[in-house]
Parts: C-alpha cells; sequence; structure tokens
C-alpha cells in the first residue's frame, strides 16, 4: 500500500503542472495578457502544445525502449522531472506583454515536453508497484488523488496570489506579479511532492542489456505486429484518436472558458476547482469499476458520456449551465485516462514497460497537434472558439468508433 500510495503522490506532484500552467491559470493569463486578444492566444497556445506533442510522439518509443534495454527508467523520469520543474520556474520572467509572446511559448514548450517524457516511465512502473488484481484500483487511485492535488494547488494560488490584496515576499499585482509567481509556486510544489516517489521508492535494476537501435526499433515493431496489427496496435490507434480530442478539451478548455463565457480570473478557478473534484469521484469510481468490469467498457462508458456532455456545452449559452455541463465532463475524464493505463499494462509484460509506454505516448502524441491545432485552426478560420472546440468531439467519436470494433482488449 505505501508503494501505491507514493505512486499516487507523483501524480498529486505533477497535477499542479497540468492544471496551472498548461489548462487553467498560465493559459488564461497568456491568451488575455501576453497574446494580442484570446482568439489569437488559443491558436498559438494549442499549436505549441502541439507541437511538443509531436516530439514527444517521435523520440518517446525510443527513449522509452532505450531506458528498458539500459534499464535507466528511474534516471529518466528524475532528469525529466527535474527539467519540467527547472523551465515551470522560468515563467516568472514572462512579463504581460506582447514582446514575451516567443518566449512564453518557447519555456512553456520545453517544460511540457520534459513534463510528458517523465510520464513514460511514470506510467511504465504502474506494474511494480501493484498486483494483476488492484492495477484499475492503483491507477484510479493515482489519477484521483492527482485531481486532489490540483485542487489544493489552485485553492493555495487563489488564497495567496490572487484574492487577496497583501501579497506575500514583497510581491505586487505591477506587471502581474502576483499570477508570475504562481509558476515557481508550482515548481516548488512539483519538486517537495515528488521526491518520496523520485529517489525513496524506485530503483534502476543494475543489469544492462546491450542491444543495438535496430534491434529496438524491431522490439517495437513486435510489440504491434504479429504478421497484422495485433489487439495492442489496434487500441494505440484508438487511444490516438479519442487522447487526441482529451488532450484538446484539456489544453484548450480554460482559453474556451474565457474566451466564450467571459469567465473572470475567479470564476475560472472555480470552475476548475469544481472540475477537479469531479475528476477525483470519476477517477476513484472508474478504478473500481475497471477491475470489476473491464477497461474497455469503463472506457467505452465514459467516451460516450464526455461526448454528449462535450456536444451540449457548444449549444450551451448560460454560465451555470455550461459550469454543470463542464462538471460532467470532469466526471468522465478520469476514467478515460486510468483505464487507458490500465489497458497497456495489462497487455505488456514487465521487460516491455519502457517500450509499451513510448508507444502509448506516441499514440497519444503523434497526432496531439491534431486536436490542439484542429482547434486552434479552425478557431482562427472561422473567427469562433465554439466551432472550434468541436474538432475535438469529432476525434473523441472516431476513437470510440474504433474502439468498438476490437474484439477482445483484456
Amino acid at each position: 500500500m505505501k508503494k501505491i500510495f507514493n505512486f499516487a503522490l507523483y501524480d498529486f506532484a505533477n497535477s499542479a503542472f497540468t492544471t496551472i500552467i498548461i489548462t487553467f491559470i498560465f493559459a488564461t493569463y497568456f491568451a488575455k495578457q501576453i497574446a494580442p486578444n484570446p482568439i489569437l492566444g488559443q491558436s498559438y497556445w494549442g499549436w505549441t502544445i502541439g507541437v511538443t506533442g509531436f516530439l514527444v510522439a517521435i523520440i518517446g518509443p525510443i527513449v522509452g525502449s532505450f531506458a528498458d534495454k539500459k534499464n535507466r527508467i528511474v534516471f529518466f523520469i528524475r532528469s525529466f522531472s527535474l527539467l519540467c520543474i527547472l523551465f515551470t520556474s522560468l515563467l516568472w520572467f514572462s512579463k504581460p506583454s506582447q514582446s514575451y509572446l516567443l518566449y512564453t511559448l518557447v519555456i512553456v514548450g520545453i517544460a511540457n515536453l520534459f513534463y510528458e517524457l517523465s510520464l513514460i516511465f511514470y506510467n511504465s512502473l504502474l506494474k511494480d508497484i501493484s498486483t494483476s488484481k488492484n492495477l484499475g484500483k492503483s491507477s484510479g487511485f493515482g489519477f484521483a488523488l492527482g485531481y486532489i492535488g490540483g485542487i489544493i494547488i489552485l485553492l493555495i494560488s487563489i488564497k495567496l496570489f490572487i484574492d487577496t490584496n497583501n501579497l506575500p515576499f514583497g510581491l505586487t499585482k505591477e506587471e502581474s506579479q502576483n499570477i508570475r509567481a504562481i509558476a515557481p509556486l508550482v515548481s516548488i510544489w512539483f519538486l517537495i511532492f515528488s521526491i518520496p516517489f523520485l529517489f525513496f521508492v524506485i530503483k534502476d535494476s543494475k543489469k544492462k542489456i546491450k542491444k543495438s537501435f535496430s534491434s529496438i526499433f524491431d522490439d517495437l515493431k513486435k510489440l504491434i505486429w504479429n504478421g497484422k496489427l495485433n489487439v495492442l496496435g489496434k487500441f494505440l490507434i484508438a487511444r490516438m484518436l479519442y487522447a487526441d480530442g482529451l488532450n484538446a478539451i484539456i489544453v484548450m478548455g480554460g482559453i474556451f472558458a474565457v474566451g466564450v463565457f467571459n469567465l473572470e480570473i475567479k470564476e475560472l478557478l472555480k470552475l476548475s476547482i469544481i472540475m477537479n473534484i469531479t475528476a477525483f469521484i470519476g477517477a476513484f469510481m472508474g478504478g473500481v469499476a475497471n477491475d470489476r468490469y473491464g477497461s474497455k467498457t469503463v472506457i467505452i462508458f465514459s467516451l460516450v458520456g464526455l461526448i454528449f456532455s462535450s456536444t451540449a456545452i457548444l449549444f450551451m449559452y448560460s454560465k451555470l449551465g455550461f459550469f454543470f455541463l463542464a462538471a460532467i465532463n470532469g466526471l468522465f475524464i478520469g476514467p478515460i485516462q486510468s483505464a487507458s493505463r490500465v489497458v497497456i499494462t495489462s497487455l505488456l509484460n514487465k521487460n516491455s514497460q519502457g517500450k509499451g509506454f513510448g508507444l502509448f505516448a506516441t499514440s497519444g502524441k503523434l497526432t496531439s497537434f491534431l486536436g490542439p491545432v484542429l482547434v486552434s485552426t479552425v478557431t482562427f478560420l472561422t473567427d469562433s472558439q465554439r466551432l472550434g472546440f468541436s474538432a475535438a468531439i469529432i476525434l473523441l467519436l472516431a476513437g470510440l468508433i474504433i474502439l468498438l470494433n476490437i474484439k477482445k482488449i483484456n
């Protein structure tokens, strides 16, 4: 149980990055105060996340396979986590001026690249800390604790830096110092709560297996192709599509809420807290359901729910109605992420976890630019954030259709 808790504690730590930087506070700060306008802000932000996702898709399987062969999974997760923490702290220098637009996008892109690479190795360790009987609960508990972490860091950010006139450390609200200071806070949070898992729980094996890069590519091919595309390969294609849609909703959600419903920063933070609460409930319940009904059933049910609630948002003009539907969205996001991780863990043996989750990252990132970039491009061309957001729903639906045609997963 201690290993599972420390595993989940890393989710608790890194959720600050996605919640504060990628989705809510810093994303909206960029769109409203650095970019020329929210429409361009949504487009630039989405394109940046898309580019980093594409890079992860290319190098993820190679790095993951190399880590398997050299038994250096722990080395890589430590290195990538610390690099993400470092670059996140540099966002303090992103002042509210268009002259800092390129700087901000570059730093966010690099930080997100290292964050996504760290997840490859984090996910690959799920099998080491759990058993076949509690994979679903362990994965769900990790995501659930991550959402709790997101809630807490949001509340701290609001109390210390946003909803106050008595800022700490001699800060003022000039040049948005109070917002920029949240970036170093995220770095400190990420570092402190990841230490137990990174430095006291996991260790690299001393055994090293020397193989050429050509054999690494052969191994990757064998994971998904046995004369024809196997179950893992088919699932990765389905996951590639619905993960693109999910990624677009997560990355662009905060900017969409501000641009379409004119949410103020306090309203946006309340929305984030509500969504994290429902996501916590969904992830926990999804983990239990996963062990009882199977990963495929959980993913399908959650995708259907997410598609319906997201479609309803497109036709919603009431703030209250939007808050309600966004909360429903949160309920379905956690189970999709958690159950997908369990599928990969279940289909791979212990010695293939690194390369397998490298491919898992690829399935989520090879076309991850497609989600945010498609949303950004449609938004840019139509000058409508609602029409842009509809692109994410199409990707969710495409992934669901393929998943329904996979006969057996677990």
